[in-house]
């Protein structure tokens, strides 16, 4: 038994709607349930985090794939073994071919698309140190981006930041119910 906070599971809480969340993310969402598991101590921010994900994506420039791109390059530069490990069920399959693009050291932009590149780097520059995002990268974003979706997409990266650390500090593992392997070691480390 680990000595940090366990998840809790789906049908456990006393909270008929954290009970159907956790459901949801175990047969949906991720596919496992540790990470709302996790929030669901506080079922009160639970369900209002989860009223907050599903805005994501607002603008009509931004897909949930190229979120899930981002989310993945915030899990690659952290050593997020959970966040690298669990997917956005519905756009996994889309996203896979273009994963490795994001796990590199370096952000392979031959695969993506141009505003998928520009988003992962958001996500890049917001997992590292914002302070060094340049205006000539604001300049290449306004050149794709609405100033709507630039701040959509750097609000985004901000919360996965924070959420990846939560996952990190709290080195989550995936459930035996998922179709994840579990005993997950952090930092990540990927052959890529």
């Amino acid at each position: 038994m680990s000595p940090r906070i366990e998840p809790i599971a789906p049908g456990d809480s006393d909270d008929d709607e954290v009970n159907e969340i956790l459901q949801e993310s175990e047969e949906g969402w991720y596919k496992d349930s540790a990470y709302f598991g996790a929030v669901a101590h506080q079922p009160r921010l639970l369900k209002r985090l989860v009223r907050m994900f599903r805005l994501f994506p607002r603008s009509d420039s931004i897909d949930s794939e190229t979120l899930e791109l981002m989310r993945l390059r915030v899990a690659a530069v952290h050593g997020c073994a959970y966040c690298g490990t669990v997917r956005t069920w519905e756009v996994k399959d889309e996203v896979e071919p273009k994963e490795d693009a994001v796990f590199s050291d370096r952000i392979d932009t031959s695969q993506l698309t141009r505003r998928e590149e520009l988003a992962v780097r958001v996500a890049d520059y917001m997992s590292r140190d914002p302070q060094e995002i340049p205006d000539a990268f604001f300049a290449e974003l306004k050149a794709e981006y609405s100033d709507e979706a630039i701040i959509e997409l750097l609000l985004f990266a901000g919360i996965e930041v924070g959420l990846d650390r939560f996952c990190i500090a709290l080195q989550l593992d995936t459930t035996e119910q998922s179709p994840y392997p579990t005993g997950l070691e952090y930092p990540l480390e990927r052959d890529t």
